[in-house]
């Protein structure tokens, strides 16, 4: 007989028999750490001579955590100082009358931001535990209160803080819970120079531009949003592929064919794109002469673009092009070590991540849903304020 056939064993005992061992073994780590909770209490007393704490019975209770279900026995202590009673282990846990572990709850929550409530179940049913839609809706609202208390003590982040960084804000319509029902979910970031992006607020059904409540808005990156020129910034640029896209729908509403629409904004969006690479060579040389050359020229080409199509029988994408190319120029114009970006990038991949839930998966607007986005972005976009309101979630309740 070969030697590795002198043994049979069956895995699935043996994972069985581990997972029995994890939550039994966790059971035997609560139960000492209570003993030593207990002992503790048992030693301070009062002024005759008389034990502050006693122990008033004990009963098991059912904890749902990440490796399992455990079955802790819980010991009850009464204070004769007050008359109450209380379970101290579940008091230095932080869970008292919560079935679910803090860390179980988190778990969940982050699931349903990556997924979907209903996805989030199903994948934590996969794992051997059972947690309802709701119950992880509950968890997630409650987590995002961290969240959002944590981003409004949280102090300004480095790409705020730098002085040549930039904002930028965007909206997006979502449907609500009645029929034909529609809200307008607006989001503010502010971009530093290394491109990060970092979350300032998100604002529903307000004013345009109430996402950038609070901050210093010096410089302002958006699209052809008209509320948003009212604003007040010191620099706006006008973002170059929605000045492209509106100009291409002026085009066509004034009866312009796709291929002549082409052939109109192709040398455009390479006029367009000169002026960016120039920028960006000529920063890093020190040539601000050859940029402001390349500026007044692009501005020549903009100008001659704009009466053609007047000329040409395109009256309204005409004056569009010469009301607007002056804004396609601003993040060229600063100087110094003012940066600005000449597209809205920034904001339309943060957006993204909002239709991913709002859009896509047909979800109607309302607290769950913004709750979720607002966990979402902020993991995403700050990950430090993120950190910090995981470890105030927990706090000093642990890990079980």
């Amino acid at each position: 007989m070969e030697a590795d056939t002198l043994w049979r064993l069956d895995f699935g005992s043996l994972l069985s028999e581990a997972e029995y061992l994890g939550t039994r073994a966790l059971e035997e780590v609560l139960e000492a750490s209570q003993t030593r909770i207990l002992d503790d209490l048992c030693r301070e007393e009062l002024g005759d001579g008389r034990r502050r704490f006693v122990r008033w019975g004990s009963r098991t209770r059912t904890l749902i955590t990440r490796i399992g279900t455990v079955y802790p026995r819980i010991c009850r202590v009464r204070d004769r100082l007050s008359g109450r009673t209380f379970a101290p282990l579940l008091g230095a846990l932080g869970i008292q009358r919560k079935r679910y572990t803090p860390e179980l709850r988190l778990c969940a929550a982050e699931l349903a931001t990556r997924t979907s409530y209903g996805e989030a179940s199903q994948a934590l049913e996969r794992m051997g535990l059972r947690i309802p839609r709701r119950t992880i809706w509950d968890f997630l609202q409650e987590f995002a209160q961290v969240i959002e208390a944590t981003l409004r003590r949280a102090p300004p982040s480095p790409a705020e803080e730098e002085r040549g960084s930039c904002h930028s804000t965007d909206s997006t319509f979502v449907r609500g819970r009645r029929r034909r029902e529609q809200h307008e979910v607006e989001v503010g970031i502010v971009q530093g120079q290394d491109h990060r992006v970092q979350l300032v607020g998100v604002r529903v059904d307000d004013r345009p531009g109430a996402s950038l409540k609070g901050a210093e808005v010096r410089r302002l990156t958006t699209d052809d949003a008209p509320g948003l020129r009212a604003l007040g910034a010191e620099r706006q640029q006008l973002c170059h592929l929605h000045f492209l896209r509106h100009l291409i729908d002026l085009l066509g509403q004034e009866g312009v064919s796709l291929s002549e629409r082409e052939t109109l904004v192709t040398p455009l969006r390479g006029v367009l794109a000169h002026l960016r690479h120039s920028v960006d060579c000529h920063r890093r040389d020190g040539n601000g002469v050859a940029i402001t050359v390349r500026v007044r020229e692009t501005l020549m080409e903009l100008g001659a673009l704009g009466e053609r199509l007047v000329k040409g029988g395109c009256p309204q994408s005409g004056r569009f092009v010469l009301r607007e190319m002056r804004a396609l120029v601003v993040f060229a114009e600063v100087g110094g070590d003012l940066w600005m970006p000449a597209t809205s990038n920034g904001i339309e991949r943060v957006m993204g991540m909002v239709a991913d839930r709002c859009k896509r998966k047909w979800a109607h607007w309302g607290r769950g849903l913004r709750n979720m986005v607002l966990a979402l972005l902020a993991r995403k976009i700050r990950p430090r304020v993120y950190g910090v309101a995981v470890r105030r979630y927990l706090g000093a309740r642990g890990y079980w």
